[in-house]
């Protein structure tokens, strides 16, 4: 089979372009040919090819427009204006040249990585595999904008709130009629698509995001503490809901759950976010680390006892699932379509209410045999400390 491939693939970043470039490689494993479509400055997807040979790369650069986006990315108004021009000319250069190669030699499916086809090829089939339904994020910022307001300040709370009622028209959507089947990471997304946007259920297919059993696997040892060790990783954003996640540990710590917190990601496209973390009730058990090398995102999940991931309409967690397989067992929000794929010592909230994450803390306190009412009001963990032990002990 002869597949034409375009979007995010990166087999150094995380979630969704971690997966693809797993994706990538298996096609060429079985036989595929691929030939990927990119800007290469913006996805180069030879790294992840591991130099096949039945690879092939087209660099789909829209120099003008790209250079100048770079140029006036700092201003506000034409700094946006030029990221729009810049999406849409690449947008129509990536089909056109998708098509003109097609004229070659005929491909037997077009396939988007991480997201919606924004054209297609007469007489052959086109599949989009996307990170997630749209809008989600945006119904987050006007859900909620008080909270927005409160932690960015009022302008930037409208203007964000502005530009997600433009994602939310028709205008900001997707053209879903270039694809013709899609897949989804979870039921939970399926029914969005087919609720919100209309498409037909039989078009719609979920699987699950690829997890590289290699890197991400259950360590021979695993290090004990009294305190149970509680992860949160991935971007903060609202949608993710971190301020549950720490209203539910400190509303935990008080009722004598014996718990420390651990927050890898970095601050989003909000920005104000940090000033939820600074204001954390218990900041001694609190230990804030910005960015991590994927590299060393397993050695940080051996090092905790629990994942919890709170999220508003999640499509897929992968790190969630990657936490899995680390054999964590793992915390998810009411709507988390990583549901979906939970074993029985996970826990799915039913609610996004503090105190029901609260009582979560404590289940799994009680069930993984961690003390609870102890004076450690003074414990941090150390998480460079506890990565560099647990690469020690591998290595050994």
């Amino acid at each position: 089979m002869r597949i034409a491939v375009t979007g995010f693939v990166s087999g150094q970043a995380g979630s969704v372009a971690s997966a693809n470039a797993l994706l990538l490689r298996a096609l060429l494993e079985r036989g595929c040919e691929v030939h990927f479509f990119s800007k290469a400055s913006f996805v180069d997807p030879r790294p992840a090819a591991g130099g096949q040979g039945r690879f092939t790369f087209t660099n789909v650069d829209n120099h003008l427009a790209d250079r100048t986006r770079a140029v006036l990315a700092r201003t506000p108004v034409a700094g946006k204006l030029a990221g729009i021009v810049d999406a849409s000319t690449y947008n129509r250069l990536l089909v056109r040249r998708i098509n003109e190669e097609n004229a070659r030699r005929k491909f037997d499916l077009c396939l988007w990585l991480g997201d919606y086809a924004q054209g297609s090829i007469a007489g052959t089939p086109t599949v989009s595999f996307a990170q997630g339904p749209p809008g989600t994020d945006a119904r987050s910022v006007i859900n909620r904008f008080g909270e927005i307001a409160r932690l960015a300040g009022i302008v930037k709370a409208w203007r964000w709130r502005l530009l997600a009622q433009y994602r939310l028209s028709r205008c900001g959507l997707p053209p879903f009629r270039h694809t013709d089947q899609f897949i989804i990471g979870s039921h939970q997304s399926g029914r969005t698509l087919a609720h919100l946007y209309g498409i037909a259920e039989k078009r719609i297919h979920q699987v699950p995001y690829p997890i590289d059993l290699a890197m991400f696997q259950v360590p021979d040892k695993a290090a004990q503490v009294p305190a149970l060790r509680c992860l949160w990783l991935g971007r903060i954003i609202p949608r993710k809901r971190l301020d549950l996640f720490l209203d539910g540990a400190a509303a935990a710590i008080r009722k004598g759950v014996d718990l420390v917190v651990t927050i890898i990601g970095g601050v989003g496209f909000v920005p104000g976010y940090e000033r939820l973390i600074e204001a954390f009730a218990c900041p001694a058990r609190l230990t804030w680390i910005r960015s991590l090398p994927r590299e060393q995102v397993p050695a940080a999940l051996h090092a905790h006892d629990v994942l919890i991931q709170p999220s508003e309409e999640e499509n897929f967690g992968s790190s969630v699932a990657e936490a899995q397989a680390c054999g964590l067992p793992v915390i998810v929000g009411a709507t988390n379509g990583n549901a979906d794929y939970l074993s029985s010592r996970d826990i799915h909230l039913r609610d996004y209410h503090q105190e029901t994450l609260a009582a979560a803390f404590g289940e799994l306190a009680r069930s993984t045999r961690h003390t609870t009412g102890k004076k450690r009001a003074n414990d941090k963990v150390s998480l460079t400390g506890v990565i560099e032990a647990e690469s020690k002990m591998t290595r050994s």
